[in-house]
């Protein structure tokens, strides 16, 4: 698990009611800003709101791949969609034992690349969706 979050995202809707979902509101390669809070690393964002920086790099994932133990720690807040943003060139991809561990779970994984994935993600933040996120931030 991550040490330290980014930051920690909370809305009150129309009704009173808390909402926990991060919304991204910057993105070029290399860079994202979610919630004013700026990042040179992937990030996770989880369902509570909570934004990390993704841990490890080369040596824990290799070359873009997104492992199971990623999405299994996403899962953990029961979003109703996990997005994947695989990198400007959509050059990260999920491994096969991830793919199959999600579908085994019946997850609702959108996998796109991070400009994509980003404006889907910020469409179901506005919809107060439920949802948690891996957004890789190069190639």
């Amino acid at each position: 698990m991550n040490k330290k979050p980014i930051c920690r995202a909370v809305r009150e809707s129309e009704d009173g009611r808390l909402n926990f979902v991060a919304k991204i509101d910057e993105f070029t390669f290399g860079s994202i800003v979610v919630e004013g809070k700026k990042s040179r690393r992937d990030v996770l964002i989880f369902s509570d709101g909570i934004v990390k920086k993704r841990k490890g790099g080369f040596l824990m994932f290799g070359r873009h791949k997104i492992k199971k133990q990623e999405l299994e720690e996403l899962s953990r807040g029961h979003p109703e969609t996990i997005i994947v943003g695989t990198g400007t060139n959509g050059a990260a991809h999920i491994a096969p034992e991830a793919e199959s561990w999600a579908k085994g779970r019946n997850l609702s994984l959108l996998v796109k690349p991070s400009y994509d994935a980003i404006a889907r993600l910020n469409e179901l933040a506005e919809q107060k969706k439920k949802i948690a996120a891996l957004i890789h931030i190069t190639c």
